[in-house]
């Protein structure tokens, strides 16, 4: 390992930074694979993998695998037998899981000592520290636990089925968390076109929207709240809202009702399953195409909006303009009020997802084949302030965050995040080391998490520090989905969805969500939603947490 972090990065983190390498050693094999990242957040990803592997093994798991940062070939270890083999078709060889995390553990704790003796100053860096903590901690849970004498362990026994009893509650105390309880609360099977739905958090509980159905259920027990089906589709919000159509009619509905708010002749088009709410208005699509907008109150339709030679039509509102953009190029800016196009853009390529609000401009993506581009315009006059088009493919989403904007996408097969300012100049390009993409991106206070479809994840501060880094949870997705932070905790969508602490990186939880996933939602209760491609909506409440108290 060099010496030769680069000074210039800010932040505590940054005399930790220095380059280096991480290889495994396996019998037959003195470089299985290699890790050219700075050892410390390679070092920091292992700890967590060993925590992960401790807790398989203390929950007599069959199975684990270890593939830090995307390496190949993963390391899959057998916990019944003890024995494992590099990659699925490796030759096996003895290794135990105990022995396994307890090498890791080693890795770090040998490594923070090393910084500290290296630079006295450093003995007090808190993430130096946080690596300490961790291995010593991980490797006195491997040790065993030590048995009491007879009678304090019976009088053990006795007080922990009587604490046992009830409903277990989170502590009331300050402290650092180390894990959480996630417990299954309900499940719903068979909701119809689920690969093709969203799903929304309502006030009561999930919002399930489908192309002809949408559904809401309480948070509690899963109960149906309220459910609206039509043959021409149907549009529903998180708030109860909902606009359905059949062949001779369209329906309004708020609420629980039953029956509709409102009721009116309709020409036929399919609605949904979009719906925006704004200025006293119900908007919505039509065959992904044609914009309509309803008054909220009595249904009456107030414009329509069919862009010619368009196949494909986002929506997105902003302020007191509704924004359109197309797959033919051009994008519009229509007057809520009465769907005037106030200005109408063209792009050099075809728009790809809808505008994103930032300030009083807005972000859009455009898109030709291997060709991307970054576009900013004012969003009340549409003139375009710059375009940055990218070296990179499968770009996700911007996403702008207080003055800077973010893009992940891939080159070469390796996942890549940029930073550019309200000038559309580039100020710093990060390589991800999560494996190839595509990725989703999620803001935190001054920072940004990037998630992959694999499950793995790793946060950049808004300087370009890479914080911290957990790696895959399984079987990729169908596709990379954002991460979602309540409560103070960021959940990561993967096979195994994780609570992770978005300050540290550490793993609090894991959920089984399955490689189906398609949403991921979370309620200022900590209560988390899945939903699968097969048609099942999961529900999870917190159980309990265990928190160290200093």
């Amino acid at each position: 390992m060099s010496r030769g972090a680069a000074r210039g990065t800010a932040g505590l983190l940054a005399p930790l930074l220095a380059a280096g390498e991480v290889w495994l050693s396996l019998p037959g094999k003195p470089e299985a694979w290699r890790v050219p990242s700075p050892p410390f957040l390679t070092a920091l990803e292992l700890s967590r993998l060993a925590v992960e592997l401790a807790r398989a093994v203390e929950l007599g798991e069959s199975r684990f695998e270890l593939a830090p940062a995307g390496a190949k070939p993963s390391l899959l270890v057998d916990l019944k037998t003890g024995q494992a083999k590099a990659g699925r078709t490796g030759t096996p060889f003895p290794l135990t899981g105990t022995v396994l995390a307890a090498a890791l553990f080693h890795l770090g704790e040998s490594l923070a000592a090393a910084f500290a003796e290296a630079d006295h100053a450093l003995v007090a860096n808190p993430y130096r520290m946080e690596l300490a903590e961790r291995c010593r901690e991980g490797l006195s849970h491997l040790r065993g636990p030590v048995q009491p004498p007879e009678a304090k362990g019976a009088a053990r026994e006795k007080k922990a089925r009587a604490t046992g009893q009830g409903t277990s509650r989170p502590l009331k105390v300050p402290g650092r968390l180390r894990r959480l309880r996630f417990a299954k609360l309900w499940e719903k099977r068979g909701l119809p076109d689920a690969e093709e739905s969203r799903l929304l958090l309502g006030r009561h509980g999930p919002v399930y929207c489908a192309p002809h159905l949408a559904s809401a259920f309480s948070r509690k027990d899963g109960e149906l709240l309220w459910r609206r089906a039509a043959a021409l589709g149907v549009a529903a919000s998180a708030d109860g809202h909902a606009v359905a159509a059949d062949i001779a009619r369209v329906y309004g509905f708020t609420g629980r009702g039953g029956g509709a708010r409102w009721l009116h002749d309709h020409d036929g088009i399919p609605l949904g399953p979009l719906l925006l709410r704004k200025d006293g208005l119900l908007l919505t699509l039509s065959e992904d195409r044609t914009v309509v907008a309803f008054a909220e109150a009595t249904g009456r339709e107030v414009w329509r909006l069919a862009p010619p030679r368009t196949q494909r039509s986002w929506l997105a509102t902003q302020g007191h303009r509704a924004l359109v953009g197309t797959d033919s190029g051009y994008l519009y800016g229509l007057d809520l009020e009465d769907g005037q196009v106030r200005y109408r853009m063209r792009a050099p390529m075809p728009f790809h997802g809808p505008p994103v609000a930032w300030g009083r401009r807005f972000l859009a993506m455009l898109g030709r084949g291997s060709h991307w581009a970054v576009l900013l315009a004012d969003a009340h006059t549409g003139e375009s302030v710059w375009t940055y088009e990218p070296d990179l493919s499968h770009l996700s989403a911007p996403l702008p965050v207080g003055s800077r904007v973010f893009i992940a996408g891939e080159r070469e097969r390796e996942g890549m995040l940029l930073c550019l300012d309200t000038k559309g100049r580039r100020l710093w390009e990060r390589p991800l080391n999560l494996g190839p993409g595509p990725f989703a991106l999620a803001s935190l206070p001054r920072a940004v998490v990037v998630t992959s479809a694999s499950g793995a994840a790793t946060r950049v501060a808004a300087s370009g520090t890479v914080d911290w880094r957990v790696g895959a949870a399984g079987e990729p997705l169908i596709s990379a989905l954002p991460a979602h932070t309540a409560r103070d905790i960021t959940l990561v969508p993967g096979e195994r969805v994780r609570a992770v602490d978005p300050r540290g990186g550490q793993v609090l939880a894991e959920v089984q969500a399955g490689v189906g996933l398609v949403a991921l939602q979370a309620d200022v209760r900590l209560n988390l939603y899945f939903l699968d491609d097969a048609g099942t909506l999961s529900a999870y409440r917190l159980g309990s947490h265990f928190t160290v108290v200093e």
